[in-house]
């Protein structure tokens, strides 16, 4: 029977996970004991499978029990299969389109074992709660202190995120801009871009945010960066991520996959720790600043509140619905 393959790419070529997973499975096969084997040939057959498929789900399709699955993990070099799960979603957010990843979450959405599967809702929310739980044993607490103090002592701070990706962005600017002199934002090459570009110097700071499956332009305003001296922070899902290279430091924030939607809870959460943390590092600098936003907001009535404030300022009645 010919199966269905979603981890093929658009040009009929492997992703490079399904070659490296069946290259060790190949290597191994020999030294497999028949249950180890059957569990080879279903993987080999249903490599996408294993972005969707719990341990309990894999055990019973193929008749074996969860501890023979976690000991051929470790055979094949992973560290159990919750590890082996997320580098098959890795290769899943790289290689397939849109489309692609919508039917494989349909076909896979039909195949678990368990009557009482969990709804959309729980799903989506398993997984941001799962990746948030991941970002805790990613991130260095030595590596995030020294991305602070990169930040406190840069003469200006640029964030580059595109396509998805500009939602991160966007929400990464706004907040910094309230305790930072010098923020700026790119989405993609222009004139804005070339100014920002030209403006770097090895005192500037450079955040490429970019998750699978990877804009371009991002790489390339990375690479820009780079030939202006300043340094790169990634913030990405995998070390073999385009802009890994180009970085002085990568934070590796995996984001999971339930849907063709991106799961950003944890890359929110790891900014937001950013900014707290700088905030931190200068407490009066920042009150300072807060304030200033806060005068600005009040004097020009931008939120509800100060509205009110600034009506009543100017002897205007709310009654005559002015």
């Amino acid at each position: 029977m010919k199966v269905k393959r979603y981890f093929k790419r658009s040009d009929g070529e492997s992703t490079a996970l399904e070659l490296t997973l069946a290259k060790r499975l190949k290597a191994e096969m020999d030294g497999f004991t028949p249950r180890q084997r059957g569990l080879a040939e279903f993987i080999l057959q249903n490599p996408e499978s294993l972005a969707f498929l719990t341990i309990t789900d894999l055990a019973r399709k193929v008749g074996v029990s969860e501890a023979t699955v976690t000991r051929f993990c470790g055979i094949l070099g992973y560290n159990g299969y919750a590890h082996l799960c997320r580098e098959v979603q890795q290769a899943i957010q790289s290689e397939l389109s849109m489309v692609g990843r919508f039917q494989l979450v349909r076909s896979m959405g039909h195949q678990s074992v368990d009557p009482h599967s969990p709804s959309v809702f729980e799903r989506v929310l398993s997984n941001e709660i799962e990746n948030l739980m991941n970002l805790t044993r990613n991130i260095r607490t030595v590596e995030f202190y020294r991305c602070i103090d990169l930040m406190a002592a840069a003469d200006q701070i640029c964030i580059v995120g595109a396509m998805a990706s500009i939602s991160l962005a966007n929400y990464f600017a706004y907040m910094l801009e309230k305790i930072f002199p010098r923020v700026a934002v790119l989405h993609g090459h222009g004139g804005t871009a070339s100014a920002v570009c030209n403006s770097l110097t090895r005192r500037s700071i450079v955040f490429l945010i970019v998750f699978p499956r990877y804009p371009r332009v991002t790489l390339e305003l990375g690479q820009l960066a780079t030939q202006r001296g300043a340094q790169l922070i990634a913030i990405t899902n995998s070390p073999v991520s385009p802009v890994v290279p180009l970085a002085t430091i990568t934070f590796l924030i995996p984001v999971g996959i339930v849907s063709f939607v991106d799961a950003y809870a944890a890359p929110i959460a790891f900014i937001n720790a950013l900014v707290t943390g700088l905030s931190e590092r200068s407490p009066k600098a920042t009150q300072r600043s807060l304030n200033v936003f806060d005068e600005y907001v009040s004097r020009e009535g931008l939120f509800v509140g100060s509205d009110s404030k600034k009506r009543v300022r100017r002897g205007e009645s709310f009654e005559r619905g002015i």
